[in-house]
């Protein structure tokens, strides 16, 4: 099930997350989506192997396809068990669960060199988003994968860079959107509103309140209200 992709900038490429069924989940490559249809193998193949299951069942499909040599399907671009961990000290791993649920390249300035045409991706079992950092051909390097994010307090279902680059996530059971912000060592304040009533018959009072507002570095916020525009 590809259940999310993205473009690479610059490219007419896709890349989509493809989740998979007992072993693996695959991030595919697809380097030219019109000129013709790409066999990733399913369901004969899971990530680069056979699928045991469907091996066994000497099915006229696989087994045409095995013999047909391994030239005959494209494997996976990159691939994860769902019994390992991405990165070996990640703190990720949930079980054998897993479930490759979002995409997305990173082509700002905002964040260090080191993610720039990186592609961050997650897994929505494993609360957890990592990034594939480019490697000397410009293209992501699968042995340039280190922890992004851990610890959602639900799980991403979808990642989207936005127009300045930043990485957003959808947390679905968190029920939030995450921004991810780079900043230096002085990450800028997170402004927040609260009123006492949301609608009513005119004239209406309101009472709004800033002090949800705050500060990771625990610095001291000064702010005004600007209600007129």
């Amino acid at each position: 099930n590809p259940f999310r992709f993205t473009f690479r900038p610059g490219t007419n490429e896709i890349w989509g997350g493809d989740v998979g069924w007992n072993t693996w989940e695959e991030i595919n490559r697809i380097v030219s989506p019109t000129a013709g249809v790409t066999n990733f193998g399913w369901p004969c193949y899971e990530g680069a192997a056979r699928h045991s299951g469907y091996d066994a069942a000497d099915l006229t499909l696989c087994e045409n396809l095995y013999a047909a040599g391994s030239g005959a399907v494209t494997t996976p671009y990159y691939a994860y068990r769902h019994d390992a961990n991405v990165v070996s000290t990640d703190p990720c791993r949930n079980g054998n669960s897993a479930s490759i649920s979002g995409l997305a390249f990173y082509s700002g300035t905002g964040y260090p060199a080191a993610y720039r045409n990186g592609l961050f991706f997650t897994d929505y079992s494993r609360s957890c988003i990592w990034v594939m950092q480019a490697g000397t051909s410009g293209l992501p390097d699968p042995a340039r994968i280190t922890a992004f994010a851990t610890g959602m307090e639900g799980g991403a279902v979808h990642l989207q860079a936005g127009p300045n680059g930043d990485i957003f996530a959808v947390d679905m059971l968190g029920g939030r959107i995450l921004r991810y912000v780079y900043n230096g060592v002085n990450n800028p304040p997170t402004a927040a509103i609260k009123t006492d009533v949301t609608s009513g018959p005119l004239p209406l009072t309101v009472q709004f309140d800033g002090r949800p507002s705050g500060d990771v570095e625990a610095g001291t916020l000064t702010y005004a209200w600007d209600l007129d525009g």
